[in-house]
């Protein structure tokens, strides 16, 4: 069978894990990239045959420790998610306060921006 040889490993690998991911298909990858070969629908499949096992790698458990920490950084993250909501409601109420006292006693409170006059 002939292939193209501008198809590099990296390439045949990538597009063996978009296909085995589901993320593209066969008739996807037939679409978009030309295979210069007799029967492309083959070379796909000697493709994913090839460079299978490459794609099903599996990462190990995460141990106690790891998922302390984790636990840990998802409650950092809850606390600051909320110190944040915090301090935007105390900016509205800043910004609130000062819209009425500007207009109850007619005086510019706010900075203004631009050059100085």
């Amino acid at each position: 069978m002939e292939e193209v040889k501008t198809i590099n490993i990296w390439t045949r690998r990538w597009l063996v894990r978009e296909i085995e991911s589901g993320r593209l298909t066969v008739k996807e990858v037939l679409e978009r990239i030309e295979l210069h070969s007799k029967n492309p629908e083959s070379l796909l499949w000697l493709w994913r045959r090839k460079y299978r096992s490459e794609t099903g790698l599996t990462l190990p458990s995460m141990t106690e420790k790891e998922q302390q920490e984790l636990a840990a950084v998802n409650m950092r993250l809850e606390a600051l998610e909320k110190a944040l909501d915090l301090a935007k409601m105390k900016n509205i109420a800043l910004e609130t306060m000062i819209d009425i006292a500007e207009d109850k006693f007619k005086i510019s409170i706010r900075k203004k921006s631009g050059p100085k006059q």
